[in-house]
């Protein structure tokens, strides 16, 4: 579970790169790694309902997430044929939920975060051509 709650430093370290490095695309390459983890790190999140009072509160953080989070890569890998219908999903077939979810928000979160940073192309250009006039 350690490994699940530790999957949340990726999207926080795309972000601080994509800062310095890419910064006209910050908004779609931390979409996209944020989406990439979000399904399993909700997850490890949740998990921490179980070890103490104090990490309980992120726990309830962490229930909803994964609710949200995990329907679509379930339904999408029943749709694939990938699980049946009605069944515990056990093994490696986590797996490939946790894949599908994957690429399902990253595609959501990345789409997310062009919008973003077009609106931010966008407000940059007006100041400067105000500002210039």
């Amino acid at each position: 579970m350690l490994f699940l709650i530790a999957l949340w430093a990726l999207p926080l370290a795309t972000f601080f790169w994509a800062r310095r490095r890419v910064p006209r695309r910050l908004g779609v390459l931390t979409g996209v790694a944020f989406g990439a983890v979000v399904a399993p790190a909700a997850v490890g999140l949740y998990a921490l309902y179980y070890v103490g009072p104090i990490p309980a509160l992120l726990g309830l953080v962490g229930l909803p997430l994964a609710m949200l989070h995990e329907e679509p890569g379930y339904n999408l890998a029943i749709w694939l044929g990938v699980l049946q219908p009605r069944t515990v999903v056990e093994g490696v077939q986590q797996l490939y939920v946790a894949l599908l979810n994957g690429v399902v928000w990253a595609t959501v979160y990345g789409l997310i975060g062009s919008f973003i940073d077009g609106l931010r192309t966008h407000v940059k250009k007006h100041e400067t051509v105000s500002s210039v006039a």
